[in-house]
């Protein structure tokens, strides 16, 4: 005889369905904006790059220092090159824009065929105070917080981090909670150092025979009960590192088999968003590093030419003037190229 589901089980499916398309629509927009902030960053590296070539264009003129055929063809070829970029990043903003305005065509069909659930909706507003999180420990502690106001049964919660076998509480909402996550890294057994490899780990009380070592600890310390789920080693600190989302309840078997299925599904949003915080701070970075590599090679090269033009040397001699003068002036190469580019001025004896 087969079993029909019964209306709850058909209510959690169905939430479940929901929750995986607005969770792929979400990540996909996520990816959208990553993208998009990457064309800012370029647009405004490049807007600092087209600057300072006038600014040096024009000093450059006022020195009497005119640019000889090859300088003049490098510079036609350097913003036809940039014209290209501006137009294909133009041409992907375009399409990203399209595929998002799909993806929201097909939201509203889906939504007007199924209205939106509970479930879907809570962890939408979620999803995006994770995401608010603005450094990457910021948005740890956030994943413990929301655990403790999502998952029922549960009354404090930490992250563990494990990075090739040490272990560490990188978050946590309660003193408690650290003391018995400290517990397990002590004896090197139980549920938050399993839910590494594990996608969920659940004690109903303790002790617990998996753990014998551990024995009653966490209860003494206040957990009577404990859920611990598995985080994505990709979107944690980097290679060799893993982690856990930790529940711990105040009753013995705190956690409902729903509570257990919630859980699971924040441990999933708490991986993306915790990666997605890493490459955010990443891109930022690499940003910068960028922009001062770009503008730091522009202004020697400026330099190089400017003693080239005005010695009559090598764009060897010229790079090693520079470098003299900055061991002789203690400076930065950039520092002393930029002085040559905004003021002439040079000590060039050797």
């Amino acid at each position: 005889m087969t079993v029909q589901p019964s209306d709850d089980e058909r209510q959690w499916a169905a939430e479940k369905r929901d929750f995986v398309a607005d969770r792929r629509d979400e990540l996909a927009a996520r990816r959208d904006a990553v993208d998009d902030a990457r064309d800012v960053t370029a647009d405004a590296r490049q807007s600092m790059l087209d600057e300072r070539h006038q600014q040096l264009d024009v000093r450059s003129a006022e020195l009497g220092l005119p640019l000889d055929g090859a300088a003049a063809a490098q510079e036609a070829d350097r913003r036809t090159a940039e014209q290209e970029a501006d137009e294909e990043r133009e041409r992907l903003h375009t399409e990203r824009e399209a595929a998002g305005n799909a993806r929201d065509e097909a939201t509203t069909r889906r939504l007007e065929a199924t209205p939106t659930t509970g479930l879907a909706s809570a962890f939408a507003a979620i999803a995006e105070y994770l995401y608010a999180a603005d450094s990457f420990d910021g948005v740890l502690l956030r994943i413990a917080e929301t655990a403790v106001s999502t998952v029922a049964g549960c009354e404090m919660a930490s992250v563990t981090l494990n990075a090739r076998g040490a272990y560490q509480t990188a978050a946590t909402t309660d003193p408690a909670a650290s003391a018995v996550d400290q517990a397990q890294y002590d004896t090197e057994e139980g549920p938050c150092l399993d839910a590494v490899e594990t996608p969920i780990v659940y004690a109903q009380s303790f002790p617990d025979p998996r753990w014998p070592t551990l024995g009653s600890r966490p209860a003494d310390l206040g957990a009577q009960s404990a859920a611990s789920f598995s985080l994505a080693a990709a979107s944690l600190a980097g290679a060799g590192v893993g982690g856990s989302l930790n529940t711990y309840g105040t009753e013995p078997d705190g956690y409902s088999d729903e509570a257990q299925q919630i859980g699971l599904i924040l441990a999933a949003h708490a991986s993306t968003a915790a990666g997605a915080v890493r490459e955010r701070a990443a891109l930022q970075n690499l940003a910068e590093n960028l922009n001062e590599a770009l503008l730091s090679r522009d202004v020697i090269g400026q330099a190089k030419g400017i003693l080239m033009e005005r010695l009559k040397i090598t764009p060897e001699d010229a790079f090693d003037l520079l470098r003299l003068a900055s061991n002789r002036l203690n400076e930065k190469l950039h520092a002393v190229a930029l002085t040559l580019a905004e003021t002439g001025e040079l000590d060039t004896r050797r």
